[in-house]
């Protein structure tokens, strides 16, 4: 294992014990200091994680969709706030396991879902997709909003010290502080509501393409300005939660049942295609299909 800081590691004026890093490991990683560093300061880096192919053959698709869509991919909702949220030169494709079929690769990966899911353990026995998006910063976007994205459930859940919603934001071209690299506060998941950082406190996740930013729901975080000329900033952001709360976007409505019969069983159970089993701890069953499993009968061709 290799531990070392981002940001080139530099201390600005003003900085003291409280400006926390963000922890980046390199390979061979030792899960549990890294699922530590998330779990407890709020966010870390895994160098390399994703292999260069498998971001080549993403960044192809995304290229493809984006020639034949370019049109209607600027975001635009019926709020205007919302909209400046999301950015106004800032590409952003949603609903990924029904446009970019490299995403399903990702969605499932081994180590992203194991650190996800042992970070959600404490809350649940397993895991739902609750987003997945491309978000490219184009040139001359401005810095976004510190945001936590837990907002969409407050004020129905309890805050702790243990995430119920876990993201990672992989890196898909080079992230830097000049071309919008993700901002994040660490340590910032427990503040009161009302606190705003100093801003010696927030940190930018410097990354290479494959590169992964692992960070807890509750964390402070943003996008960053773009202050290049031409250079994109491109990432994916594969957001997960406990498995039986509501995800943020409805993809099983991206992806209907004729469709997902022909993907595999463990990408159908991160969209909610399966039903989430908690009796083992005393619980009960939620996402049920006429009293069973939906994903059985989506095989057996009933709900075709």
């Amino acid at each position: 294992m290799r531990v070392v800081t981002a940001a080139e590691g530099t201390t600005r004026a003003g900085d003291g014990p409280a400006a926390a890093r963000i922890p980046v490991f390199g390979a061979p990683y030792d899960w549990d200091p890294i699922d530590d560093a998330v779990r407890r300061h709020g966010a870390a880096v895994v160098s390399g994680l994703i292999g260069t192919d498998q971001v080549a053959g993403f960044n192809r698709e995304v290229d493809d969709w984006i020639a034949a869509d370019a049109g209607r991919l600027a975001p635009e909702t019926e709020s205007e706030r919302y909209n400046l949220f999301l950015g106004r030169r800032t590409l952003r494709i949603h609903a990924l396991p029904a446009k970019i079929e490299a995403s399903h690769d990702l969605i499932t990966h081994p180590e992203v879902l194991g650190c996800v899911e042992r970070l959600l353990s404490h809350w649940s026995n397993g895991a739902l997709l609750s987003a997945a998006e491309v978000i490219q910063i184009g040139p001359g976007e401005s810095s976004q909003l510190l945001h936590r994205d837990t907002a969409s459930w407050w004020p129905h859940l309890e805050r702790s010290e243990h995430p119920w919603n876990v993201s990672a934001m992989i890196a898909l071209t080079r992230f830097t502080e000049e071309n919008g690299a993700t901002r994040v506060v660490p340590d910032s998941y427990d503040w009161p509501l009302e606190r705003r950082p100093h801003p010696s406190q927030i940190r930018r996740a410097v990354m290479e393409p494959g590169d992964v930013l692992f960070f807890r729901g509750d964390l402070l975080h943003g996008g960053g300005a773009n202050r290049t000329a031409s250079q994109d900033r491109r990432g994916v952001t594969l957001s997960y939660c406990a498995g039986w709360l509501r995800p943020v976007d409805n993809i099983m409505l991206a992806i209907p049942p004729a469709r997902a019969a022909s993907l595999s069983d463990e990408l159908l159970s991160m969209l909610g295609y399966t039903a989430h089993d908690s009796t083992g701890i005393r619980g009960g069953l939620v996402g049920t299909y006429d009293y069973t499993d939906p994903l059985r009968a989506l095989r057996s061709g009933e709900l075709h």
